[in-house]
């Protein structure tokens, strides 16, 4: 497996003022601008319309692409985290005065997720994202960020922190880019993560995750490796097995806040683990419930959220 492990142990509470010292973009930028300075491409990146007006500050529309499963709201937490944590990166890599491409690794992240208005309620219409971030620190990056339905009714918050390593670094890190992206799909993320071996009850769940080269498209070329949303997918995917095994086939299920972490990269190839176990709500006032999804390779931990929730 090729993995990055994050030298930081520690997390940085975001603030909400985007950096303007040593901008790296002192105009109005576009994706034409912004894209050669970052880490992901189509078809994992997918914002539509991405302004950046000023540094620090990213404005696009948001597609959903990815089945909500048994979720309630219009998009699911990991389609919502997958495009507000690349908006984050955008608006990031807009105030980095490094030049060229940077890798923007997502390491912890802070969310919340929201009803859909009454006006949204089934279906997803035209989502906009918000980003504001800033350079934490030489090799760190912090972004907030938030999604809004096309009446301004939010959808979805998320308080990202990212690991920064320039192309040079994080090449001596990974080896030479030999592995090519895969031919397709256009949407590799049309279907719910193809989970094997599932093994579900009304207290957790059990599967395992196949790192297929066509779930990395996009994510970092020449090194194809699981992205975080699609460890979010894997384990929201097993999470409604243990719902439907608790609740019932009609259950569903309504997000609130949340925490995830991501500490080390899965290449294409491995195989992961993928573990649902019930945990105690950070916010027991708003959901009473919590569970806590786990993803590993190995003996390492690739990826953890704790999701606090309610039966609906």
């Amino acid at each position: 497996m090729t993995t990055v492990e994050n030298p930081a142990a520690t997390t940085t509470t975001a603030t909400s003022a985007p950096a303007t010292s040593s901008p790296a973009t002192s105009a109005p930028a576009t994706y034409e601008e912004i894209g050669p300075r970052i880490c992901v491409t189509p078809p994992y990146y997918a914002l539509g319309d991405l302004t950046v007006p000023v540094p620090g500050l990213a404005l696009a529309t948001v597609p959903v692409q990815t089945p909500t499963g048994r979720q309630v709201p219009v998009i699911n937490i990991a389609e919502a985290g997958r495009h507000l944590a690349i908006l984050g990166l955008c608006a990031a890599a807009s105030t980095n005065p490094a030049p060229g491409r940077h890798y923007y690794l997502a390491h912890r992240g802070v969310g919340r997720m929201y009803p859909p208005s009454s006006g949204t309620a089934g279906s997803a219409g035209v989502l906009h994202g918000t980003a504001t971030a800033r350079m934490s620190g030489r090799n760190r990056a912090v972004a907030q960020t938030e999604l809004r339905d096309a009446g301004g009714s939010l959808v979805a918050r998320l308080d990202m922190e990212y690991l920064v390593m320039s192309e040079p670094v994080f090449r001596r890190l990974m080896g030479p880019a030999t592995a090519p992206d895969a031919a397709g799909p256009a949407n590799p993320f049309a279907a719910p993560a193809p989970l094997t071996g599932v093994a579900a009850g009304a207290r957790g769940g059990t599967a395992e995750l196949t790192v297929e080269p066509t779930l990395c498209r996009g994510h970092f070329t020449g090194h194809p490796a699981l992205p975080v949303s699609v460890a979010g997918y894997a384990t929201f995917a097993l999470f409604d097995h243990v719902l439907e095994a608790a609740a019932g086939p009609d259950a569903r299920w309504q997000p609130g806040s949340y925490r995830l972490r991501a500490d080390h990269l899965a290449a294409a190839g491995r195989t992961c683990a993928v573990e649902v176990t019930p945990s105690a709500p950070a916010e027991p006032e708003q959901h009473d419930r919590a569970f806590t999804g786990t993803l590993r390779s190995g003996s390492r931990d690739v990826f953890t959220i704790e999701v606090d929730y309610t039966v609906v």
